[in-house]
């Protein structure tokens, strides 16, 4: 797996499976529909979920490929922290907005922070 990114790319794996039934479930609807108007309609929702499937594959092999940033919202601010798209554990960062430092940990096959 990829450091890091444990818990989210399983989330992201899953909802791909959701948006592929829903693709599945809509081009089986607007195949057994005989109003017109409703195909189009199903047919219009397959398209955009067959998007979704393709955006959620674009960020998981964006991930696989490191060239997804890894960045936290600061718990003190709200602002984002960066720690750039292939940042190493214990790589530090300052909130640009706060000017506090964290540090960036794995946790459970996770990526987290530590304020320093």
């Amino acid at each position: 797996m990829h450091g890091g990114y444990l818990s989210i790319i399983k989330m992201i794996e899953a909802d791909i499976e959701f948006e592929k039934d829903a693709v599945r479930i809509y081009t089986e609807f607007a195949e057994k529909v005989h109003d017109p108007q409703l195909k189009e309609l199903f047919t219009e929702f397959a398209t955009s979920e067959t998007g979704h499937v393709n955006g959620l594959r674009r960020i998981v092999q964006s991930i696989k490929d490191g060239e997804h940033e890894v960045k936290f919202y600061c718990p003190v601010c709200g602002w984002e922290v960066s720690f750039g798209k292939k940042p190493e554990i214990r790589d530090q960062a300052r909130c640009r907005m706060c000017g506090v430092i964290f540090e960036l940990v794995e946790t459970g096959g996770d990526y987290d922070i530590r304020r320093l």
